[in-house]
């Protein structure tokens, strides 16, 4: 029987995540870390212009050295993503059985790997091929983007609010369901679509009336 990955969602805000590396593959998987609420630690002799900026506003610690195995202590991920594969490989032996690592180019010896991902704000959608083609993978999230774009952000968060709403003001398990599965009707979306906040919300409160009308 084949054995897969399994998929989860991780909550990082608070936790010290460790970077290897200071080229482009470290900026890039310290990037994806930014808006998590992680403490993140950079150990590298150099950086990319893009990781400086980082430590110039604050968003990450630089440690200006070369990898030594005292610098994984406290964290919780890391990544190595350094070009020279022995000293990927001395992360990995430096960790302890708890800790998770992703190592750049050994998704073999990974106990974690990133999927190609599109964000639209708190819409995060992911693709993965177990490593089979990571190209494939950048495709179809590339095709994603053509089919979900910047209106999902606003929708989402329109869903988001609406939800805290109705499940603040709304008693009815029955009408809670089927506010939610009303509020996926592809009108709400054109409102977003349009950025037409107003009809959007006196959408959504007839719709809550309705239902309350329904019921009484």
């Amino acid at each position: 029987m084949a054995e897969y990955s399994y998929p989860a969602m991780l909550q990082l805000k608070g936790r010290r995540c460790l970077v290897v590396g200071g080229g482009r593959v470290a900026e890039r998987k310290t990037t994806t870390l930014l808006n998590t609420g992680a403490f993140i630690t950079v150990v590298s002799p150099t950086l990319t212009e893009r990781l400086h900026t980082f430590v110039q506003t604050g968003r990450i610690e630089w440690r200006e050295k070369t990898f030594e195995p005292e610098d994984v202590q406290e964290a919780f991920l890391v990544f190595a993503a350094t070009d020279n594969s022995e000293v990927n490989v001395s992360v990995r032996e430096a960790l302890t059985p708890y800790q998770l690592i992703n190592i750049a180019d050994r998704p073999d010896a990974s106990t974690f790997t990133v999927p190609a991902q599109l964000r639209r704000g708190r819409l995060l959608m992911t693709v993965a091929t177990e490593g089979a083609s990571p190209g494939l993978a950048r495709k179809l999230v590339s095709e994603l983007g053509e089919a979900y774009d910047e209106t999902y952000e606003v929708y989402v968060d329109f869903l988001a609010e609406a939800r805290r709403i109705v499940l603040e003001q709304v008693e009815s398990p029955h009408q809670r369901r089927r506010l939610f599965k009303q509020l996926l009707d592809d009108d709400f979306l054109d409102d977003a679509r349009w950025q037409d906040t107003e009809r959007l919300w006196n959408r959504f409160w007839e719709l809550v009336s309705d239902n309350r009308g329904d019921d009484a």
